[in-house]
C-alpha cells in the first residue's frame, strides 16, 4: 500500500483497526511501555539480588557472633587445630604460630574472586609482617600443580597446604566457610577474631589485621 504524495491532501489510508501504521524507528507507546515495564522489572530484580546477597552476608553468621568485624575477645570460638602438607611439599602446623595473629585464607586457582583478591592477600601480608602477622592458604579442590602454578603466577609469599579433599573447612564446624574465598583471622591465642565470606578488600583486612595484632 502506498503512501499519497507529501503535496497532496490525502492522508495515509488507516489500518484495519482503525490506528495509523508503525512509522519506521519510532515504536508504538505500547511497545515503548512494555520497554519500560521490563526494564524497570530487572532493575528491581537487580537490587533485590544485591541486597539479598549483603543481608546473606550480614545475617548467616556461620556460628559467629558477626561476620566483617573483630569479635570480642570474650566471644571468640576457638579455631581448629590446622595442619597438612603445603604445596611445596612441606609440612606445615598453624598451632606452632600460636602467639601471633594468623590469617587464614581459603582459594582455589579455579576461583575467580581468588584471582583479584591475590593482589590484596600479598599486600596485606607484606604491610603487617613488622607486626608479626602469619598468612597461610588453604588451597581447595584441585591438584597441587594448579594451585602451585596460581602461587607462582601472583607471587603468593606465604604457605598454602594443599586441601584437593576440601576436608579442613569443615573442622570450622559450625563457623565452616561458606564461599570461596573466605578469610579467617586467628588471634595470639588461636581463636577466631574474624571472618569474612567472599572476596575482601585491602582497607577492610589490613584495618582487622592490624586491630586484632595491635591489641
Amino acid at each position: 500500500m502506498r503512501w499519497a504524495r507529501a503535496s497532496g491532501s490525502r492522508r495515509p489510508p488507516a489500518e484495519p483497526d482503525g490506528q495509523a501504521p508503525d512509522r519506521p524507528g519510532k515504536p508504538r507507546p505500547q511497545v515503548r511501555r512494555r520497554a519500560w515495564l521490563a526494564a524497570g522489572v530487572a532493575f528491581v530484580a537487580a537490587v533485590a539480588a544485591a541486597a539479598g546477597s549483603r543481608g546473606f552476608l550480614a545475617s548467616h553468621h556461620g556460628g559467629l557472633p558477626v561476620i566483617g568485624q573483630v569479635i570480642p575477645a570474650v566471644q571468640r570460638p576457638a579455631a581448629p587445630l590446622i595442619s597438612g602438607t603445603t604445596l611445596t611439599g612441606r609440612h606445615l602446623n598453624i598451632a606452632s604460630w600460636r602467639g601471633h595473629t594468623v590469617v587464614i585464607n581459603f582459594w582455589g586457582s579455579w576461583c575467580v574472586p581468588c584471582r583479584k583478591e591475590a593482589s590484596v592477600l600479598w599486600r596485606v601480608a607484606n604491610d603487617t609482617q613488622p607486626l608479626g602477622v602469619h598468612f597461610a592458604g588453604i588451597d581447595i579442590r584441585e591438584g597441587p600443580a594448579a594451585g602451585l602454578a596460581f602461587e607462582r603466577h601472583y607471587h603468593i609469599p606465604y604457605p598454602s597446604l594443599s586441601d584437593p579433599d576440601d576436608l579442613i573447612g569443615a573442622t570450622f564446624g559450625p563457623a565452616a566457610p561458606v564461599a570461596t574465598p573466605s578469610t579467617y583471622i586467628l588471634d595470639a591465642r588461636g581463636r577466631i577474631a574474624w571472618a569474612w565470606f567472599g572476596a575482601t578488600t585491602y582497607p577492610q583486612l589490613e584495618s582487622a589485621v592490624a586491630g586484632i595484632a595491635l591489641r
